[in-house]
């Protein structure tokens, strides 16, 4: 039994990314063009960082455009992992970015150097105003949208870049401490490894079907076997096919055919509803069929009680000496708004 909610739009994050990337890409320019002229190496050094931060941005709108595409014969689940492999090529870019800067802060360490202070502080200025204009508009849709979630880190990662020319202009001008430079560029690597390795981390989970990290996949379980007529729930599955949009699928095992109707009706109601799934996949059926070759992939095996209810049965050579499974099929149409 397959049923299907396909409620909701793509997040909409996708004005705030092109805005973005708009603002980003002029001060990039303006940043760069000052570097030259000026002959600042930590200018010049925060425009690169402002051109992966572009880079980051238009890396997240085309993952999104892509993940638009509607489903088809070859891809019958759409595009909408393009949006997490955007996410894992952001972290990824986010990393590399990160161990650079770790490494130049070393480096620079050891032969720190005099940086004009003027200069440096009109750049910083400048770009935390169009840094804190990305941030408010990416910052509502980047809480369930992975992949606006590493293009935020990018955004984030040139704010503190600002901030930290401020910081480091103001030193050197009053104290003449060079060091602060690579100290606090080695310190915010060290911050941007972490972000990196997080989106990374969740990317690559997604990637791999793993349970959402909101849903309790016992209770879920616990819930349907609860459901009045359902003698037993197996092969549970929950995965996530991309930001905010989690699927489940699951066998119910019930005792009277004529009850399936209104066990199906029920699951699917609470699952939606209740647990809110975009996408529901349920097997109703009167006997477990022979499934000892995916019992490996049957997490209900080791959910205590549940073990018990669902002893697979013996090997059968003849599928039609077996109960008549009682499969139903149910096509539920939502809205997309």
């Amino acid at each position: 039994m397959a049923t299907h909610s396909h409620a909701g739009h793509m997040p909409s994050s996708g004005k705030a990314l092109v805005i973005s990337a708009w603002l980003t890409g002029i001060y990039f320019v303006i940043e760069l063009a000052v570097g030259l002229w000026t002959g600042s190496i930590a200018v010049l050094s925060d425009a690169f960082h402002t051109l992966s931060a572009v880079g980051g941005v238009l890396v997240a709108i085309i993952a999104q455009r892509i993940a638009r595409r509607p489903a088809d014969m070859a891809r019958s689940y759409g595009w909408y992992r393009a949006e997490i492999i955007g996410a894992l090529v952001n972290g990824g870019f986010l990393l590399g970015m990160a161990l650079l800067v770790i490494w130049m802060g070393a480096m620079r360490l050891g032969n720190p150097i005099h940086l004009p202070t003027g200069p440096m502080l009109w750049v910083a200025f400048g770009g935390l105003v169009t840094e804190v204009i990305s941030l408010g508009l990416m910052w509502k849709s980047s809480q369930d949208d992975l992949n606006a979630r590493g293009a935020l880190w990018h955004i984030i990662q040139t704010f503190v870049g600002s901030l930290l020319i401020i910081v480091t202009a103001l030193v050197i001008e009053f104290t003449g401490f060079l060091a602060i430079d690579p100290i606090l560029g080695m310190a915010f690597g060290v911050v941007l490894l972490w972000a990196s390795i997080g989106v990374i981390r969740e990317a690559v989970h997604i990637l791999l079907e793993g349970t959402p990290e909101e849903t309790d996949l016992s209770a879920v379980t616990a819930d349907l076997r609860a459901q009045d007529g359902v003698l037993d729930v197996h092969h549970v599955h929950a995965w996530t096919l991309t930001s905010g949009k989690h699927a489940f699928s699951a066998h119910l095992r019930h005792a009277e055919p004529a009850d399936a109707a209104r066990i199906l009706e029920t699951a699917y109601t609470h699952l939606t509803k209740h647990h809110r799934f975009h996408m529901v996949t349920l097997q109703l059926e009167t006997d477990c069929l022979d499934e000892r070759h995916a019992d490996d992939l049957d997490v209900t095996q080791s959910m205590g009680p549940q073990a018990e209810l669902h002893e697979p049965p013996a090997h059968r050579d003849h599928l039609d000496s077996a109960a008549p499974d009682a499969n139903l099929e149910r096509n539920s149409k939502g809205n997309d708004t």
